[in-house]
């Protein structure tokens, strides 16, 4: 006998020992009045079926508070999403959801028959009840999501639904999902109260009411069941459908044909990357102090340092994710004119968030200079296969070009399964792949060969040179081999 076989045998037995419990009660009380026991319950039960009264109260009372509790549903989302979105407009809505939250039923429900009768008093009440927890886990989801995958999407530039699906989403679930099994069970308690105490006609509210009035208990149990039954089977029904919709997988098809093929025969002009004068400090910790750097293009640059001397710090001041207190970025040479061009920020002598996006080529004044990396964690959306995660970030590219570009470094069974089951190395060679194909001027990598082992190593050494086609390419490191394999001058801070 196996374990669920078990479980349900238990269970089965737990439900007739309350079952017997009941009946002894019911016979120890000997009134039908104060006690009906469960016989008399389900004899009531299917006597009652055969009405059509029946079955329309069920269906009246079903509609409604099913109505109110979608309206309170994709409401909460879409408001818990613009409060998420505009902090102000949250705060102005705090006073309401508080109120909502704290206000009985019984006050909403009064206040309501006053003001717009008993029709439709129970998708109100359901509304109100439901609303607050949908609009509270909304706002709690969207607030843990991965901050580390929210820079990513910054530095590749992913925006709009993409990456509302790919990361709001995912962080969403979880707490949509509590949230509903919550709001649910509240949803049919608070419907019915309000049904009871407004009495609209041909609703299950209304049957309680009459039970209760003719002092019929074995109806009034009957109907309860009935209760306990629709709000089962509705609450299965949601989260069934919910689930299966929430947790199917964004499939991305991409647009463009041979893209990489383009890309391979354009190879950018030679340039250099000069920083004047950088100072970051974390409080009291100095990290630079007016330091000055300069990169050409025309080879590869390893910047080795022990942990903690600013590698990481220089790489997220050059993708826009950490500021400056002082600096300013040059790009000068072949690739823009004589003086170079500096950020609008770089008059206030400060490095802005988005500087290097800023800038613009003096030849092609529409072309922007954009950054790629390879961060020290992976940073893919682990619910999404490598091919998927290289297609959010470079949708240009179609899928078929995404699966052969990935094949050069990673088994072809892995592509499309979900990263979450691949290995550490196979993670960092999906993400050196995604770095590599996204079209950027300047390719960044902080110690990119972490997990490899040395064939792999050299493996992803050639790919990375292979597709550099004259970018600056800058990579940390901590071992002067990884250096020497990518043919880097190595500087160290």
């Amino acid at each position: 006998m196996n374990f669920h076989r078990v479980l349900s045998c238990r269970k089965t037995l737990i439900f007739f020992f309350w079952l017997i419990v009941w009946q002894l009660a019911a016979l120890l009380i000997d009134n039908s009045i104060l006690m009906a026991g469960p016989w008399e319950v389900i004899q009531a039960f299917f006597h009652l079926m055969p009405e059509k009264s029946f079955w329309l109260s069920i269906a009246h009372s079903f509609g409604k508070i099913s109505a109110g509790f979608l309206l309170a549903f994709f409401g909460g989302i879409l408001i818990g999403w613009l409060a998420f979105l505009h902090p102000v407009f949250g705060e102005f809505l705090a006073p309401v959801i508080s109120f909502m939250k704290s206000v009985p039923v019984a006050s909403f429900v009064i206040l309501a028959l006053i003001w717009m009768g008993s029709g439709r008093l129970s998708s109100l009440i359901t509304f109100l009840v439901v609303f607050p927890v949908i609009y509270v886990n909304t706002i709690a989801g969207l607030k843990s999501t991965d901050k580390e995958l929210l820079e990513m999407t910054q530095v590749f530039s992913i925006k709009g639904w993409r990456k509302g699906r790919c990361l709001y989403w995912p962080a969403l679930l979880p707490y949509l999902n509590s949230s509903c099994k919550t709001a649910l069970g509240m949803s049919w308690k608070s419907g019915i109260a309000a049904e009871v105490i407004g009495v609209p006609e041909g609703t299950i509210g209304e049957q309680l009411y009459l039970s209760k009035i003719y002092l019929n208990t074995a109806e009034l149990f009957a109907w309860t069941l009935v209760i306990i039954l629709v709000s089962a089977g509705f609450e299965r029904l949601f989260l069934i459908i919910f689930n299966r919709v929430g947790k199917k997988k964004p499939v991305f098809f991409g647009r463009k044909e041979g893209i990489l093929q383009a890309q391979a025969k354009e190879n950018f002009p030679p340039f250099t990357l000069s920083i004047h004068h950088l100072s970051k400090h974390f409080g009291t910790l100095e990290i630079f102090n007016r330091r000055d750097f300069s990169f050409s293009s025309e080879k590869p640059w390893c910047i080795m340092a022990a942990s903690g001397f600013g590698k990481t710090t220089l790489f997220r001041i050059l993708l826009g994710l950490e500021k400056a207190e002082e600096g300013e970025i040059l790009i000068s040479d072949d690739f823009c004119d004589k003086d170079g061009i500096s950020a609008n920020a770089l008059k206030e002598h400060r490095i802005s968030a988005n500087s290097l996006k800023e800038l613009r080529i003096s030849a092609n004044p529409l072309k922007e200079l954009r950054i790629s990396a390879v961060f020290q964690e992976n940073r893919l959306c682990e619910t999404l296969s490598p091919v998927d995660n290289l297609l959010l970030a470079v949708p240009e590219l179609n899928r078929q070009s995404a699966e052969q570009e990935l094949s050069l470094l990673l088994p072809a069974e892995c592509l499309n399964r979900p990263v979450s089951t691949l290995s550490g190395g196979m993670k960092r060679r999906a993400a050196l792949v995604r770095a590599v194909c996204f079209s950027g001027t300047i390719l960044l990598m902080d110690e990119p060969f972490t997990g490899l082992d040395e064939d792999t190593k050299q493996e992803a050494a050639r790919y990375i040179l292979s597709r550099r086609r004259g970018r600056l390419f800058i990579f940390s490191s901590h071992q002067e081999e990884e250096g020497r394999l990518l043919g880097a001058e190595i500087l160290r801070l």
